[in-house]
């Protein structure tokens, strides 16, 4: 059972750090976009343009972390049959035949 723990625990780092990364690039790339400019970091920028990056940005990591879990915890499923440690398998079967 740790050997499981340990492995789910590397599982999901390598899935959260991917969608991090490419969440963290789109929000940066829609801010460009958006506002013409870079986005305010080391504390450059006025407070409503910092609030609004900071919110963005939080939500982005928010959502791009629910999103690697689920993705990570339906790949587990389906490699080794059995749910990862900490999640019921009949609800995680569930979530993968809704999405």
């Amino acid at each position: 059972m740790v050997g499981a723990k340990i492995g789910w625990k590397l599982v999901q780092a390598a899935f959260t750090i991917v969608v991090g990364l490419a969440a963290s690039k789109a929000v940066s790339t829609a801010w460009k976009l958006g506002s013409g400019g870079k986005p305010p970091k080391n504390g450059q920028g006025g407070y409503a343009e910092v609030a609004t990056w900071a919110a963005v940005s939080a939500g982005a990591a928010a959502a791009a972390r629910l999103f690697a879990e689920r993705r990570a915890a339906a790949y587990w499923l389906k490699s080794t049959g059995y749910a990862p440690p900490g999640y019921d398998e009949d609800t995680l079967r569930k979530s993968i035949t809704e999405d």
